[in-house]
């Protein structure tokens, strides 16, 4: 248990929940806007996002809002991705591994893409 207060209902003592799970996206794992930290009934219980389709969803287009929001220009290079994401060097290259670069650097909705396990969210 993190010494973190839940998102939801602010209670001590929660899990670390990856919005874009593992199996997603394992590039994300260590990506901390790709954290939220939930109690264990917000995390596992009914309407938790391991159980309830819609909460999983909910933070997920949550998740995509912030990035389009960090991401305002059209192109990025690897040290702007790693300022914005606050990520190592690895982390940024795990991101961008197999995404077309332009000449202006990669592309703002490629890279959201990516971040969000291959999938934007409407």
């Amino acid at each position: 248990m993190q010494d973190r207060c839940c998102e939801v209902c602010g209670v001590w003592g929660t899990e670390l929940h990856h919005i874009i799970y593992k199996s997603q996206a394992k590039y994300m794992s260590n990506i901390p806007i790709n954290f939220k930290f939930l109690c264990t009934e917000h995390h596992r219980g009914k309407n938790g996002p391991h159980v309830n389709r819609e909460t999983d969803l909910q933070y997920k287009k949550e998740l995509q809002e912030k990035l389009q929001s960090l991401f305002y220009k059209d192109y990025y290079n690897i040290h702007q991705i790693r300022q914005l994401l606050e990520i190592s060097k690895q982390e940024a290259e795990k991101i961008t591994n197999k995404l077309p670069i332009h000449k202006e650097g990669y592309a703002k909705e490629d890279l959201i893409r990516k971040m969000l396990g291959g999938r934007l969210y409407e």
